[in-house]
C-alpha cells in the first residue's frame, strides 16, 4: 500500500530550490496497526539530560509510544527488507539521545491516529502531522518543520495546471483523512463561486491508489506535500513529475501530544530545540536534501501563538 524506494539515499534536486512560498499537508496512510520496534524494559533509567523532565509514567514504560502513518517516504517508510526508514526516523534517533527513552513506532491509518492519541493508545503523533488552528484546539503542537504542498501529475500530459484556479473543473486526487482533500474541497467553493466547474476529489486510503489514479489518467494530478510529492516523481521510474511553479498552503509540521501530557509535551519540545541547536537537525536535513524546509525554533502551538512559517 505504499511506495517503497530501493534505498532511503536519493537524490532529490528539486528541493534544494524548495521556495518557501507555499504551505504543508499531510498524508499517508498505512492500513494496519502493528508495532514496528519493542518497547524498552520497564523501569527504564538514564542520564540522558531530559529525562528526568518524562512524565513518571514514560519513565517506567521505558519507552515512547509513537502512532504514525508508516507510508510516506522520504518522512518514514519501510524498506523492502522491512526496516523502518526515512528522514523523520533518524531525527528520533537524536531526539532519543536526549530523553534518554526510545520511541516504538505504531503504524496505522492517518484518519485513526488522533482518535487513538485521545483514548491514551498512543503517546504522540509524529509524521508530517499539518498544524492548524483547529488542530491546535484540541492537541497540543510542537513544531519541527514547514514546508508546502505540490501536485503531481503523469509524466509528459499536459494538464493545464499552472495555477490554482485551472483546478477547476478537473479531477485531483488526495489521500483520506488528510488537509489535502480539505484544502481541495474549500478551493472547489471558490471555483463555484466564480461561476467555474467545481473540483471533482478523489479520495483514497493510500498513497499508492492515488498514483494509480494519475498514472490511469483517472485524475488529472495529486496533491500532497512537497517533498512526498517530489520523492515520487523522482522514484516513478519517469513516470510522474511534479507540476512546476504550483504549491500551495505554507503550514509547519509538529508532533502532536494530548492537552493533558503538558509534561511530555515539554520535554519533547525541548529535545527538539536540543538537536537543532547541536546541529544533528540540520545534518539530516542535508542529507536528505531537505535543508530547505528545516526551521529554527521549536514551539509549542505555533499556529495560536500567530507564529508564520
Amino acid at each position: 500500500m505504499h511506495t517503497t524506494p530501493k534505498s532511503p539515499k536519493y537524490r532529490m534536486s528539486a528541493l534544494c530550490a524548495l521556495p518557501l512560498v507555499a504551505g504543508l499537508l499531510l498524508a499517508g496512510c498505512a492500513q494496519t496497526e502493528t508495532p514496528a520496534a519493542p518497547a524498552a524494559a520497564e523501569g527504564t533509567s538514564s542520564s540522558a539530560p531530559l529525562f528526568s523532565q518524562l512524565p513518571d509514567s514514560i519513565q517506567k514504560a521505558g519507552t515512547i509510544q509513537i502512532g504514525s502513518a508508516i507510508d510516506y517516504p522520504p518522512f518514514e517508510f519501510y524498506e523492502e527488507n522491512g526496516d523502518l526508514a526515512g528522514f523523520e526516523v533518524e531525527l528520533s534517533k537524536e531526539l532519543e539521545k536526549h530523553l534518554g527513552v526510545p520511541f516504538t513506532w505504531n503504524n496505522a491509518g492517518f484518519d485513526t491516529l488522533l482518535p487513538a492519541l485521545t483514548t491514551k493508545r498512543y503517546d504522540v503523533i509524529f509524521g508530517a502531522v499539518n498544524d492548524t488552528k483547529e488542530r491546535e484546539e484540541s492537541f497540543d503542537m510542537v513544531s519541527y518543520l514547514q514546508s508546502s504542498q505540490g501536485f503531481v501529475a503523469k509524466a509528459g500530459t499536459d494538464t493545464g495546471i499552472t495555477k490554482v484556479e485551472d483546478l477547476c473543473g478537473k479531477a485531483i486526487a488526495a489521500v483520506r483523512g488528510g488537509v489535502q482533500p480539505q484544502y481541495l474541497e474549500e478551493r472547489s467553493k471558490v471555483c463555484v463561486k466564480e461561476g467555474m466547474a467545481a473540483i471533482d476529489v478523489l479520495t483514497f486510503d493510500g498513497n499508492a491508489q492515488e498514483q494509480l489514479a494519475v498514472k490511469q489518467g483517472r485524475a488529472a494530478a495529486m496533491l500532497e506535500n512537497y517533498p512526498t510529492a517530489a520523492f515520487f516523481a523522482t522514484n516513478s521510474e519517469g513516470s510522474l513529475e511534479v507540476i512546476d511553479g504550483l504549491q500551495v498552503e505554507k503550514r509547519f509540521f509538529s508532533m502532536v501530544v494530548s492537552k493533558d501530557q503538558t509534561q511530555l509535551r515539554d520535554a519533547l519540545q525541548k529535545a527538539w530545540q536540543a538537536i537543532i541547536d547541536d546541529g544533528s537537525y540540520d545534518a539530516i536535513l542535508e542529507k536528505w536534501e531537505l535543508g530547505a524546509i528545516g526551521i529554527k525554533e521549536s514551539v509549542v502551538n505555533p499556529v495560536g501563538a500567530g507564529i508564520e512559517p
